[in-house]
């Protein structure tokens, strides 16, 4: 049996559903019998904004796998023999989402759960830069300064997809070349926000979107909250590798070919978006300054565990105290991000 995705003109092929993490077996998952296999090639239909009234790029089912594109934070904008950012970037087009998709059934208040199963780098270069009034380490709007703010530079980074190593030449340096491991992951991730808002793809919050988190890897599965029928899951701004925090104001940029599978949990409700991968489920909280980011993060922790795990509220935190991860995933966006981490081996059987 085939049929067509909505905004697609490419047919869809029928499969089987994709297995979720061990760790979440149990699960009230809306699973039907049969899933699909959801082939969407965006184009140029990307949008800048996590909103409501987006109109669906293809309308799924929980179990089904979509294979789409993501473009890259310039929208594409760079080539290799580019210098600088400001001639090319136009700040009210960058991080480019490709969705929504609408996965029928979601409702307000159910949980959308998200496994990655493949991300796929189909470019050799990515781009990093020094991006005036940006970045961690330059003056910015929030901050008043007398210091000047950093100078426009863009790197190229060579993309080596047999290696998993991204090269870059730094010819005023001594080193005079450098080669970093890849590890791809998603920076923006998320599902519509509440109170019928749009909120710009540069700002993460309890929706998810751009936490900047280099974690979000092929092979974990994530966890959103669902504030709009259909909960409009979108991605985009790839990224090759990353350090914590992306404190220069950009990762190596890419585009990526991506394979993800969905499903729900119905009548579940989740505060902050989580993590969970082979080890360690961790919770997201996003907000500015840092230190409040950190204490959502954790007290979203201590509810889960509390929700789900069967702690008691108090032994739950001591817990933490002793064995918790903290991961800074972004210092440099409207609002911070932090994730709480706790490796499985706590976690009842």
């Amino acid at each position: 049996m085939r049929r067509r995705c909505e905004g697609s003109q490419q047919p869809l092929s029928r499969g089987v559903a994709a297995a979720l993490l061990a760790s979440l077996a149990g699960a009230a998952l809306a699973v039907p019998a049969t899933a699909a296999e959801v082939k969407y090639d965006p184009g140029d239909k990307v949008y800048f904004t996590y909103c409501y009234a987006h109109p669906p790029a293809a309308r799924i089912k929980p179990g089904d796998t979509v294979v789409t594109k993501s473009r890259d934070a310039s929208n594409d904008v760079f080539s290799p023999s580019d210098k600088t950012v400001s001639a090319k970037l136009d700040l009210t087009k960058v991080n480019p989402q490709t969705g929504p998709f609408y996965v029928e059934g979601a409702e307000p208040g159910d949980t959308l759960v998200v496994h990655i199963d493949s991300i796929d780098l189909n470019r050799d270069f990515g781009w990093g830069a020094s991006i005036p009034g940006f970045g961690l380490l330059a003056p910015e709007y929030k901050t008043a300064m007398v210091t000047p703010t950093a100078p426009d530079r863009l790197f190229v980074w060579h993309l080596d997809k047999n290696r998993k190593v991204g090269t870059l030449d730094l010819p005023n340096s001594k080193i005079g070349k450098v080669e970093v491991p890849l590890r791809p992951f998603f920076g923006t991730i998320g599902t519509a926000p509440a109170g019928k808002e749009c909120i710009s793809s540069l700002n993460p919050g309890p929706h998810g979107a751009n936490m900047d988190f280099n974690e979000v890897v092929a092979g974990v599965t994530m966890q959103f909250p669902v504030f709009e029928p259909g909960a409009l899951f979108m991605l985009g701004d790839g990224h090759a590798a990353q350090g914590d925090g992306e404190i220069d104001g950009a990762a190596i940029e890419t585009s990526f070919d991506v394979k993800f599978t969905v499903n729900l949990i119905k009548g579940k409700k989740i505060n902050w978006p989580h993590l969970i991968n082979d080890n360690e489920i961790m919770s997201i909280g996003s907000t500015r300054p840092l230190i409040d980011a950190l204490r959502l993060a954790c007290v979203d922790m201590v509810d889960w565990l509390v929700s789900d795990y069967g702690f008691e509220k108090y032994e739950a935190v001591e817990l933490l105290g002793q064995t918790a991860h903290l991961y800074i995933a972004n210092v440099v966006d409207p609002q911070f991000s932090v994730a709480c981490a706790l490796n499985k081996k706590y976690l009842p059987k």
